[in-house]
């Protein structure tokens, strides 16, 4: 008899995990890389469980279903990457820098350096009356075919940048461990950690500042405590610094998730920042926003009456506007409500992956309870099943750290055959309660009328089943409110709660 969950299953899944963490990392300029990846993943882990459920759990699924899912996966796929080139055709890009910063061996350099810089991709537009830049470049510089594999699944990153009048340098760089020792964020603090050891910094000018200044790191300057815990703030110019940084501009600062993980920089005529992944649409035009709202909370203090004031007076940054009520209709909606509880923004397909694993999660709850119900209502047929083989099962050994988790533990379990309709199916079922039948023995069991049909071999059997079933459909609802409707992170809702009890007792 087959064991319930076979080694190679695991494997099996294990790869298209891998496949799909590759996916994730050459998603941007390696769009090829990455659709390989992202069909590869969806085949290996169909495939996986069509094994499993054929061979191993022996449910006859129709076969027109084995066919569908895995075409409908290559399709989707192949149809994001070709909306991605597609889209960034349509919005008018050009291949040539016009403005910006370009990075360089860990520094900036300005943009008519770019032929001496390993990059892979660099794309600029207008949009919404901003000239928006986007540059994507290795972490290393790509030596050897190792460098280049290397750089490819995790060493790729991104600059977005947005076009402003001429300014002093300035970096607003979040802090890691900025909320212990009350909290920790360690994944938030991963991601901070990530994002920086890619980002370049700015080349000091000669002029900006006097000889004492122009160390190897700009000046630090400090603006005030509950700030300072959370940022750290970097200038040629201390000036410039308290003009930006004021505090209607903190509160923005402080009460938005994005800049809590993004380093933001005033370097020479660019606003920009950097992420740790590959050029594509979402990124680029989704950290071009957040750069566009802060440019325009900034400019009437820095740049008052000029043009670049009135552009962004007009500039809509709203998130429907910006991005295009006719595409990603779903996704706009996803991800403005995650906006408005402090969550990240989810691509296209990151929604379509995670939302069918906690769609397979809820069927895979609803179909034993589905059979469950029928059966308790007299829906069910029964039957006589023919015991082919039959295992006691195995309380499994002690293994682990100190011998105290259990491993190779088997239910007990039945194989056999029954008839229904003319035809003769032959199942294995898990053998809930009762004695356990020996080969040979005929026993009545009942056969739930819903694919993938339950066997369930007493009462007591159909309430266990519908118990246990409980647990995957759970997991799977709470995880389709985790992507459409989340609540705010822990961090954020005890900082409104600190905000709120703090108007509450500045009022008379």
């Amino acid at each position: 008899m087959a064991e319930p969950l076979p080694w190679y299953i695991v494997l099996g899944y294990l790869a298209s995990f891998v496949l799909l963490w590759i996916a994730g990392r050459t998603e941007g300029g390696g769009t090829v890389t990455s659709a390989i990846s992202n069909i590869a993943c969806g085949l290996v882990f169909l495939g996986t469980t069509l094994t499993w459920f054929t061979v191993s759990m022996d449910v006859r699924a129709p076969l027109a279903v084995w066919i569908a899912l895995p075409v409908v996966f290559v399709a989707f796929v192949l149809w994001q990457s070709w909306r991605q080139r597609d889209s960034l055709r349509r919005l008018g890009t050009t291949n040539e820098a016009t403005f910006g910063v370009l990075p360089k061996r860990g520094r900036t350099v300005a943009f008519d350096q770019q032929d001496s810089l390993s990059l892979r991709r660099v794309l600029e537009l207008e949009h919404q009356g901003h000239r928006l830049l986007g540059v994507e470049y290795p972490l290393t510089e790509p030596d050897s075919v190792t460098d280049r594999v290397t750089d490819r699944i995790g060493g790729i990153y991104s600059m977005i940048e947005l076009r402003i009048p001429a300014s002093p340098a300035l970096l607003i760089t979040p802090k890691v461990g900025a909320f212990e020792p009350d909290y920790t964020t360690p994944f938030e603090d991963a991601r901070i950690t990530r994002i920086q050891v890619g980002t370049p910094k700015p080349s000091p000018k000669p002029s900006a500042q006097p000889r004492e200044f122009l160390a190897d790191e700009l000046r630090k300057v400090p603006v005030d405590p509950e700030f300072d815990r959370r940022f750290e703030v970097a200038t040629e110019d201390p000036e410039f610094a308290a003009k930006v940084l004021t505090p209607e501009v903190r509160e923005l600062i402080l009460g938005d998730l994005w800049f809590r993980v993004h380093e933001v920089v005033f370097d020479r005529d660019a606003l920009w920042t950097a992420e740790a992944d590959g050029l594509n649409e979402d990124r680029l035009l989704g950290n071009a926003r957040h750069l566009a709202i802060f440019a325009a909370a900034v400019a009437p203090t820095l740049w008052r009456d000029t043009e670049f004031s009135r552009v962004t007076a007009r500039s809509e940054t709203g998130y429907d506007l910006w991005f295009g009520q006719r595409r990603g209709f779903v996704r706009n909606r996803v991800n403005r409500y995650r906006e408005s509880m402090d969550r990240q923004p989810l691509a296209p397909t990151t929604v379509l992956t995670r939302s069918l694993l906690a769609g397979a999660l809820v069927v895979g709850g609803l179909l034993p309870i589905a059979n469950g119900v029928a059966t308790a209502a007299g829906l069910a047929a029964e039957v006589k099943l023919t015991v082919v083989d039959s295992a006691a099962g195995d309380a499994g050994r002690s293994c682990g750290l100190n011998r105290t988790q259990i491993c190779d533990s088997r239910s007990p379990a039945v194989r056999g055959t029954y008839q229904d309709g003319g035809e003769t199916h032959e199942v294995v079922t898990t053998w809930h309660v009762g004695q356990l039948p020996e080969r040979g023995d005929v026993v009545p069991v009942r056969i739930g009328p819903i694919w993938w049909h339950t066997v369930f071999q007493s009462n007591d059997a159909v309430a266990l089943t519908m118990l246990a079933a409980l647990a995957p459909l759970a997991l799977g609802l709470l995880f389709l409110k985790m992507i459409f409707r989340p609540k705010p992170p822990r961090r954020v809702r005890i900082l409104r709660e600190i905000r709120e009890s703090r108007q509450v007792g500045s009022q008379p």
